[in-house]
């Protein structure tokens, strides 16, 4: 019994280890940044793998918004965090154009931009530009599996995830994948 204790405590510590390894790999290693082809524009990310109770201390934020949705953590499998950025120029043509407030033509001059990525409308009026401005943004996520060894030897070195963004000006500033472990 005392064997069988200790090789199952042995087998404990070592996927600890090795949690512990990929976390830290996942932690110091940078985005890999792809580009796909003109617009479109994708991030490699490694996965964090982390415990409930791990999870509830290290993200308490997260997983207070997690419970906010009704979801239970003990129930959770992964949650993922991307933070993107839309910078993109603006050039757009300034026209004339006439408004009907209360029965009365008002001339105002209009800004309208309107390209696949971007959707920009508004009027000037006493020195100010008031409008909409639309950025149509589509991620794309996948999640894979990185082995080490070979044959049945095989075991999980890391988990990656890449997200890629249709739009050639959104920029993924940071990616996070963390992968609740029971």
């Amino acid at each position: 019994m005392a064997v069988a204790f200790l090789w199952q405590r042995n087998n404990y510590l070592k996927g600890e280890r090795d949690r512990y390894r990929g976390n830290t790999e996942a932690l110091l290693t940078d985005m890999k940044r792809i580009r796909i082809d003109s617009t479109t524009m994708a991030v490699d990310a490694n996965t964090l793998r982390l415990r409930v109770d791990e999870y509830k201390r290290l993200r308490a934020e997260d997983a207070e918004k997690i419970k906010r949705l009704g979801v239970k953590i003990k129930n959770l499998e992964a949650a993922a965090r991307h933070e993107i950025e839309v910078a993109g120029p603006i050039d757009a043509a300034v026209r004339d154009t006439v408004v009907i407030r209360d029965t009365v033509p008002l001339l105002r001059q209009k800004v309208e931009m309107i390209t696949p990525y971007i959707r920009l409308t508004g009027l000037i009026e006493t020195g100010r530009l008031k409008g909409d401005i639309r950025v149509p943004v589509t991620l794309n996520q996948a999640v894979w599996v990185e082995y080490k060894g070979w044959w049945f030897w095989k075991r999980v070195k890391a988990v990656h995830q890449t997200i890629s963004s249709d739009n050639p000006y959104v920029d993924i500033r940071y990616s996070e994948y963390i992968k609740i472990e029971k």
